[in-house]
């Protein structure tokens, strides 16, 4: 396998909004609408990848539900688009430099999931 991507729920299929949350039973409860700190992947019709992820918690961030998440990947032009991951520990760094501030009070903390650009 070359390639392998993990994570959940869908947001975009065929270029249409469609939040597999149900489908997958990945967040139960009112999850689904909470506005949290979010890090999902998605692309465009021309193979463009687009990478988001959303700071919460904190006062230059306040998060997003998986609607908001996904509207952002539509308007972005996007057909197909996945959750990866959220909460205090979604970020994104970029030639080592974080492009958002953690929500984790301990600030980052080794995780079991990532992936890497070369």
């Amino acid at each position: 396998m070359n390639t392998a991507v993990g994570g959940g729920p869908m947001l975009l299929q065929n270029g249409e909004i469609y939040i597999t949350n149900e489908d997958e039973k990945m967040f139960t409860g009112k999850a689904i609408n909470d506005k949290h700190p979010r890090t999902a992947i998605g692309y465009t019709k021309d193979n463009k990848l687009i990478i988001l992820v959303v700071e919460g918690r904190s006062e230059s961030g306040g998060g997003a539900t998986f609607a908001q998440e996904a509207q952002i990947f539509k308007d972005l032009g996007c057909i197909e688009a996945l959750n990866l991951d959220g909460g205090g520990s979604s970020c994104l760094l970029v030639n080592g430099k974080e492009t958002i501030k953690p929500s984790d009070k301990e600030g980052q903390r080794a995780t079991p999931s990532m992936f890497i650009i070369k």
